[in-house]
């Protein structure tokens, strides 16, 4: 049983209507961004490793905020992680994420209104930071002189930075930014004096901010430099006198009141940590990483060995707090892609760093204002290291280029053009590319008019080299500057594949890991909701029925009304990815079995799947339930419908 509908046009050739693409060395005066040039390697926890595996986040630890109820709702969740947005409404002031290691806390973007006053309303602070308005990079902002002693802030012919342009856009380096003061409602360190839940007579505390829309805002967590003067840091074993407070999953003695000492995360300190691994996210979250490795991929860090999460021990004088922990959150970690080489997969794995560190109990404001530099600066309260905006690469001009860790360059990333996750494809599956670091994909806009694509569009062209050595061309649907969709070619061989991109004589590199099977499923909008119809029959004859509606411009779902007990239901739900092996396929709706009565190639587009499944009757009434299918053991991402 098969059916084509006018919606797998618009699912095959015009994949963009859902697109959402997706992180002293230079000369030291224009330090590169880490939101800007390591984003592509976060998780969806938004932090990462170097090769020396210690987890960090840069920017807000999104994850931990959700764990601590800190203003956010959960979207969905997927093979690669659960995703959040912020709450419109209800807002409560943020609880404190970390800690400096000044001692000053670190709270989520929310706060009074007035600072003054904890009966004022809750808003979303802001940052004081913007965009400098310049073409040329000669000059240094007024608040990054203080990062750059002894450098004048016009600059010399030998300093300048490299002009602005889509390769080196403005937001490259933090020296694009310039600090206004009462542009928001933060200071130069991304900081203010305030009254907070859990200093009733104020504190200054730190405030990671974002945008409305929930991204990350520049400088993310401080600006570049401590508030306060530090007196903490790392690798410092408690002294002998110091009182035990917590440890092994046990407190030694009662809560005090204390922030300092009751703001750590400790309920999780008995779980072990988890990591999604991105050569294969159907296997789900493990306690070992890496699992699964190709032949050929290369990977550094790693846990062969469970470890715990969280923070581990507390001890305190009337001084200091010290804290240890293996820098590993009980949120799952991972999986980190990257944008090309290694299958698309990030080669770096985080591992147990074993991390102490104290912090002063009764900080104060440094009259000489201490660089942040690389590395940790504090401590989200689970123990994870927290790093600042700089990634440790700036701009030289003898190469012309960014020098340092990172690779930053004209590139291109992959991801399932059903369900936009990273990760593995099969042959024959439908992808969607996107350009990093200013890449042009494509010459001009333009889209497959027939089933039969061309291996030309757009004045693109796409050869993938598989492991076995093999050349092939892939088949392209749409092809635009900033977005290609196609084909993966059915003999490519399994294995870990490269990409070049083609386009007005100029080569982008990308990556694949190519496995027999990995089925993906198309959805119609953000939420998840299942590209799919309904198939209903009744005294014999058959009738589709849409399972979604337009509402205000919005796709939504259209409730499933079974009908009378002698009306037969089947749901048909479009995918990709289940290769040219034959698969075993297995489906569940809302968690109960489903019969597949088809699964295969639909035949009219190419690379796009169809199954068939059964809709059982036991989930009349159950509202929004989740469909999933499963192929050789490989399971879909989640969509889901709703039933009435």
């Amino acid at each position: 049983m098969k059916t084509t509908v006018t919606i797998l046009f618009l699912l095959v050739c015009s994949f963009t209507a859902f697109a959402q693409p997706p992180g002293g060395q230079g000369d030291g005066v224009w330090l590169r961004n880490a939101y800007y040039g390591e984003a592509q390697t976060f998780d969806r926890c938004l932090g990462h490793q170097p090769g020396n595996g210690q987890y960090h986040h840069h920017v807000q630890p999104i994850c931990l905020r959700a764990q601590l109820d800190d203003n956010l709702e959960l979207v969905g969740t997927s093979r690669v992680g659960a995703a959040y947005r912020e709450k419109t409404t209800g807002w409560k002031h943020s609880p404190i994420l970390g800690w400096m290691f000044d001692g000053y806390p670190i709270y989520g973007p929310y706060g009074y209104s007035d600072p003054a006053n904890p009966n004022s309303p809750i808003k979303r602070l802001k940052p004081s930071f913007r965009l400098r308005t310049m073409t040329q990079r000669t000059s240094l902002p007024d608040w990054a002189l203080a990062r750059h002693a002894g450098i004048s802030q016009q600059l010399s012919a030998n300093q300048y930075g490299p002009d602005v342009s889509d390769t080196f856009p403005l937001g490259r380096y933090i020296e694009d930014y310039e600090f206004v003061q009462g542009l928001g409602d933060l200071d130069v360190h991304n900081g203010r004096f305030a009254i907070t839940p859990e200093f009733p007579n104020g504190t200054y505390a730190y405030f990671v901010t974002i945008t409305d829309g929930g991204s990350p805002a520049f400088p993310y967590i401080t600006g570049l430099q401590f508030y306060g003067n530090v007196t903490g840091g790392g690798n410092a074993p408690p002294p002998a006198a110091a009182q035990g407070y917590f440890s092994n999953g046990a407190y030694s003695q009662s809560m005090p009141n204390t922030p300092l000492l009751n703001s750590w995360l400790t309920k999780n300190s008995q779980q072990n940590a988890q990591v999604i691994n991105g050569f294969d996210p159907t296997a789900g979250a493990q306690s070992t990483w890496p699992v699964t490795r190709p032949t050929g991929a290369q990977v550094s860090g790693g846990q062969a060995t469970p470890v715990k999460a969280d923070s581990q021990s507390i001890s305190f004088t009337d001084s200091t707090v010290y804290l240890t922990a293996n820098g590993l959150g009980s949120y799952t970690m991972g999986p980190w892609f990257i944008d090309g080489g290694n299958g698309g997969v990030f080669m770096n794995f985080p591992s147990a760093q074993n991390i102490r560190a104290q912090f002063p109990r009764n900080p104060s404001a440094a009259a000489t204002k201490r660089n942040t530099n690389l590395g940790a600066i504090g401590l989200w309260v689970n123990g994870v290291a927290v790093f600042d905006g700089a990634d440790g690469s700036s701009y030289s001009n003898a190469n012309r280029n960014d020098v340092g860790g990172g690779i930053v360059r004209q590139s291109s990333w992959h991801v399932s053009a059903a369900s936009y996750e990273g990760g593995p494809t099969a042959p024959g599956a439908l992808m969607s590319a996107f350009p990093m670091f200013g890449a042009k994909l494509a010459t001009s806009t333009a889209a497959a008019n027939t089933p039969n694509w061309p291996t030309t569009l757009g004045g693109a062209t796409i050869t993938i080299r598989d492991a076995a050595g093999t050349n092939h061309s892939a088949p392209i649907s749409y092809a635009s500057p900033t977005q290609i969709n196609y084909q993966v070619p059915e003999l490519a061989a399994t294995g870990l594949a490269t990409v070049t991109i083609t386009a007005n004589g100029v080569s982008v590199p990308g990556a694949l890991h190519i496995t027999s099977t990995y089925p993906n499923l198309f959805q119609f909008n953000g939420e998840g909701l299942a590209a799919a119809q309904i198939l209903r029959v009744r005294n014999g004859q058959q009738a589709y029925e849409n399972i979604y509606q337009i509402v205000n411009g919005a796709v939504v779902p259209l409730p499933i009304d079974f009908g009378p007990a002698t009306d037969e239901l089947y749901l048909i739900v479009y995918g990709s990815g289940l290769g040219k092996t034959s698969p075993t396929v297995t489906a569940k709706i809302g968690g109960t079995d489903s019969f597949v009565l088809y699964a295969g190639s639909q035949g009219t587009f190419a690379g796009l799947d169809q199954y068939n499944l059964a809709l059982p009757r036991s989930l009349a009434g159950k509202g929004k339930v989740e469909v999933a299918v499963t192929a050789n053991g490989k399971t879909s991402n989640l969509v889901n419908i709703t039933i009435k």
